[in-house]
């Protein structure tokens, strides 16, 4: 039964119209689609992993960081025709001799949490085993590893903004990789830390 206020012939919408149930169910899959990550997450025992925590291993240094970097994954199949590249500072790049860490500040957070590390030269140490696996890692360590030569790293510029081009090695990790872009005000930095390491 509809209500009808005075002066008017139509009845009053009610709350349970179609827009609104499509809405309440499009923010009922969100929650569980959140829950039933942190379910899988607390089971298989991953965590996020903060470059704050993070140290180099032992004998490893440290060569040269951006706190303002941008970095970007590019894929092999299903590019955009027209891609374009926010320079928007808010990944820290630290290059090491072993490998470049990379990490993007969290949602609503000033921590920094490590999303990429890309192996240099060598397929060893802590990662290295995830070369194998499509995941990458991301489901045992927390981040994506994968591994990069630098003798094949560029600096190419991107739309009036130089970047560092990195194309992994073809292994499992990946797989759907064309290159990575690192975005940053020392491009030319990175490359020549990275060869001479």
């Amino acid at each position: 039964m509809s209500v009808r206020p005075r002066g008017c012939g139509r009845p009053i919408a009610s709350v349970t119209t179609p827009g609104v149930s499509a809405v309440l169910a499009f923010v009922g899959a969100l929650v569980a689609i959140v829950l039933l990550a942190v379910v899988v997450n607390r089971v298989r025992g991953v965590r996020a992993r903060y470059l704050d925590a993070w140290e180099p291993e032992p004998g490893e240094r440290r060569l040269l960081e951006d706190p303002a970097a941008d970095f970007y994954v590019v894929p092999r199949l299903g590019q955009a025709k027209v891609m374009s590249f926010a320079r928007m500072r808010r990944t820290h790049a630290v290059l090491t001799d072993e490998r470049l860490v990379i990490a993007t500040r969290a949602l609503l957070s000033k921590k920094y949490m490590i999303t990429d590390v890309i192996l240099l030269g060598s397929e060893r140490g802590d990662g290295a085993a995830e070369l194998g696996h499509m995941s990458g890692g991301l489901f045992s360590t927390g981040y994506t590893v994968m591994a990069a030569d630098p003798s094949d790293m560029t600096v190419e510029d991107g739309g009036g903004t130089a970047y560092l081009r990195i194309v992994p090695r073809p292994t499992a990790s990946a797989t759907n990789v064309e290159h990575c872009r690192l975005y940053s005000d020392d491009a030319a930095g990175f490359l020549d830390w990275a060869r001479s390491a």
